[in-house]
């Protein structure tokens, strides 16, 4: 405690010391008006400290001479704060009456004389030019100059007294700070001694207590060996005879339950507390069997209920497979049938349309020998007659490309061999869109890759492998072009292709900045022949041809879209080569 005290009185002391130096550089007025109750704060906790090191007689003589000290210092550092304050109060009142010079409005020789003067004497810095002035603006009194310069002037608030005061001031200060220096300078030296003597007497007094401490450590080992001696003796005749080979047989069965043994139960030791902890025990080990069947039970539901789900998937595939191979062989045949009649529609309503062109030539020959009624209704002959030959060929057409779709539909593309995803779905990409170009004026889109080097082989079919692809992208050309043609030119259409592997399946997916789906279309569109094309533009089948292969795969297609903005499709398939793709 001396130690500390003496500590805390060297803490309090440079709190003093930074005081005064802030008083003496600080223009605050807060913080100078608070400047007294500071140091008779600072004052008030060296004396506390000072009376716990004054109860150590060898520290007395150096505690009073630091109190002088401090209270010699206190009391400089006290009057430098009244000082400042004073000072500040002298320069608030020099500042008024300096701007009540400069608002009075005097004319005349002498009073513009005078007037010099006072500005000379609010600026002057020395007391001997101060009394020069006041004799010479005396000398212009006699003279007769306006009152209110005079006024100005005299008295203990007139400028010659406030200036004469902030000189005085000024000088105080400097040589309270000079004070200030040789009393910090004596103060330090006796708080230095003071904290040297303290740290000598805690040492003395360590020394002492480590004395104390080892006789004391002493006589515990004494004690100690003894004690042990006595328990060695008490254990030899009662512990070592029952309680050891009580405890020990708990131990092993303990040790027999940490390694997994919960069948066999808690044996017999008696009804005392070694008892109690054995039936603890025992309660203990039938919870655990519980728990562990509890936990085998649930391992076993989760298996199943995961074999479960596996076994619903494969039948749903296999359900899906049949009808597909059963719709197959039906589409096949029905296409067939079909095809031929409708190539003859089509070819007939071609050449019907060359014989009404050529019937239309000669009928306009005869074109001035028919009233003006009959040529109205011929051109209204010619017109619709026109415009359903027109319908014949389109939806002709576009009944074929259904059917050549419906022959490939549910029919798988060759066995499935080892191939390298990121290659195989690179070279997809790439030929569908030169193929979608080729086939559409030339509109080009550049594909971008983004591949995990993770995903390896995989087992692909790659007819049915190539042609999902080259629907999904051949649907996000279209979207594409369909938006630039609505913006005119400010708009680059963008394809992103990627690959990832997340746990035991992989993600291929197909990104374009399209017009995206609609909210209306988006939850029919692997619906077959479905379609938002017109004419012969759209059959319906290319997702729900991709969405196939993904199913046969064992895996899915989902999309995910914002209407104008983009659709992005997610095929996912099962990694490794165990699967068809």
């Amino acid at each position: 405690p001396v130690l500390e005290a003496a500590w805390n009185v060297d803490r309090d002391i440079s709190r003093l010391r930074s005081l005064g130096l802030s008083l003496l550089s600080e223009s605050d007025p807060s913080v100078i008006a608070g400047g007294s109750d500071a140091v008779a704060d600072i004052l008030g906790s060296v004396e506390a400290s000072l009376q716990v090191v004054n109860s150590n007689p060898a520290l007395a003589t150096s505690a009073d001479a630091v109190y002088s000290s401090a209270f010699e210092t206190a009391g400089i550092v006290d009057e430098i704060a009244l000082s400042r304050q004073a000072q500040l109060e002298a320069d608030a009142a020099a500042v008024k009456l300096g701007s009540r010079l400069s608002n009075l409005s005097v004319s005349g020789g002498a009073n513009e004389t005078a007037s010099l003067v006072l500005y000379r004497a609010i600026a002057t810095t020395d007391d001997e030019a101060l009394d020069e002035l006041w004799n010479e603006f005396v000398d212009l009194s006699s003279v007769s100059i306006d009152q209110s310069l005079a006024d100005l002037a005299g008295g203990n608030e007139g400028v010659f007294a406030v200036r004469g005061s902030q000189l005085l001031l000024r000088t105080r200060i400097a040589e309270l700070s000079t004070n200030l220096d040789d009393a910090d300078a004596r103060l330090s030296v006796g708080v230095t001694q003071l904290v040297s003597e303290a740290n000598g007497v805690s040492v003395s007094d360590l020394e002492a207590a480590g004395r104390t401490f080892d006789q004391g450590r002493i006589l515990l080992a004494v004690v100690s060996v003894a004690s042990v001696l006595a328990a060695t003796l008490a254990a030899w005749l009662w512990v070592g005879n029952d309680l050891l080979r009580r405890l020990f047989s708990l131990s092993e069965r303990m040790r027999s339950m940490a390694r997994g043994d919960l069948e066999t139960p808690m044996p017999e030791v008696g009804a005392d507390e070694i008892g109690e902890l054995a039936g603890a025990l025992e309660v203990f080990r039938r919870q655990a069997l519980e728990v562990q069947r509890l936990n085998l039970v649930e391992q076993l539901y989760g298996e199943l209920r995961e074999a479960n789900e596996e076994l619903t998937r494969m039948q749903a595939r296999l359900v899906a497979n049949e009808k597909l191979a059963a719709l197959g062989e039906l589409v096949s045949g029905v296409a067939h049938e079909i095809s031929n009649p409708l190539n003859f529609v089509k070819n007939f309503s071609e050449g019907s349309m060359e014989l009404f062109d050529e019937l239309t030539e000669i009928v306009d020959n005869y074109r001035d020998a028919l009233s003006e009624e009959d040529a109205e209704a011929l051109e209204e002959v010619k017109a619709e007659l026109t415009d359903s030959l027109n319908r014949v060929q389109e939806n002709g057409g576009r009944v074929l490309a259904i059917v050549d779709r419906m022959r490939g539909l549910g029919v798988v593309g060759g066995e499935p061999e080892p191939a390298d995803l990121n290659t195989e779905l690179r070279m997809a990409v790439q030929a569908s869109c030169i193929s979608f170009a080729n086939e559409n004026d030339g509109f080009e889109v550049k594909p971008s890759f983004e591949f995990d080097d993770s995903v390896g082989e995989v087992m692909l079919a790659a007819h049915d492998f190539g042609e999902a692809v080259k629907n999904l992208v051949s649907n996000a050309c279209f979207a594409m072009r369909i938006k630039s043609e609505s913006l005119d030119g400010s708009y680059t259409p963008s394809l992103t292709s990627s690959t990832q592997r997340v746990g035991d399946v992989i993600e291929v997916k197909f990104r374009d900045n399209g017009t995206g789906i609609s909210d209306e279309a988006v939850g029919r569109i692997f619906d077959p022949f479905f379609s938002t094309r017109d004419g012969a533009l759209g059959a319906g089948l290319g997702l729900p041809v991709a969405s196939d292969v993904a199913r046969r795969a064992g895996g899915d297609l989902i999309v995910d879209t914002v209407p104008g903005d983009y659709a992005e499709f997610t095929m996912t398939v099962p990694a490794g080569k165990g699967e068809q793709v």
